[in-house]
């Protein structure tokens, strides 16, 4: 029984944490409110909005603060909730540090998998010739990631070598966030 409510509750924060994630790239994006294939996740994710009156959006209004603490706020609950369900407690400091690693690890990994989105995508496009809106906003919501590694990069024209890169950034950075977690959290507890 206890594994079962486990599952449940790992499945409504993981999707919780998804949704949430969706909402901050499309207004990283700058994907408007208004976009027909857009406006699902808008609506799934109003809490933002209400948290957005206290947490205020930075960068032009791009970088929802909002949707960061309430990932953050997720995270925490799912750490919570996951050790009350296995019987143990989490100290407060462990809790914010295992919590905040794990939501840069969890970051880390969305924009990766929504580099390889927009990788598959942009094969999809070249092959059909055809590109549905919904995979416009998916490549839309990867720009803002891929963005600074094409300015840096020489434009070799029909080859993109940005996601490669930022695609082994992320790695080099998901990989000292985790000797980070691996040295600092036993010292927590």
């Amino acid at each position: 029984m206890h594994d079962i409510l486990r599952y449940l509750f790992d499945m409504v924060i993981s999707v919780a944490m998804l949704l949430i994630f969706i909402r901050f790239m499309l207004q990283f994006a700058g994907i408007d409110n208004k976009n027909p294939y857009a406006m699902p996740a808008y609506k799934a994710t109003e809490v933002v909005d209400v948290f957005a009156r206290i947490f205020p959006t930075v960068g032009d209004g791009r970088v929802s603060l909002a949707a960061i603490v309430l990932m953050f706020l997720l995270r925490l609950i799912d750490i919570s909730g996951s050790a009350a369900l296995a019987g143990q407690g989490v100290s407060p400091i462990e809790l914010f540090f295992y919590g905040s690693l794990t939501l840069i690890l969890d970051f880390l990994s969305m924009c990766r998998y929504l580099i390889i989105a927009s990788i598959i995508i942009s094969w999809i496009v070249i092959f059909t010739q055809k590109m549905h809106p919904i995979l416009g906003i998916i490549m839309q919501l990867a720009e803002p990631i891929l963005a600074p590694f094409r300015r840096i990069l020489p434009n070799l024209g029909m080859l993109d070598l940005s996601p490669i890169i930022a695609f082994f950034v992320i790695y080099l950075v998901e990989e000292v966030v985790t000797v980070v977690a691996q040295n600092i959290v036993p010292m927590l507890g």
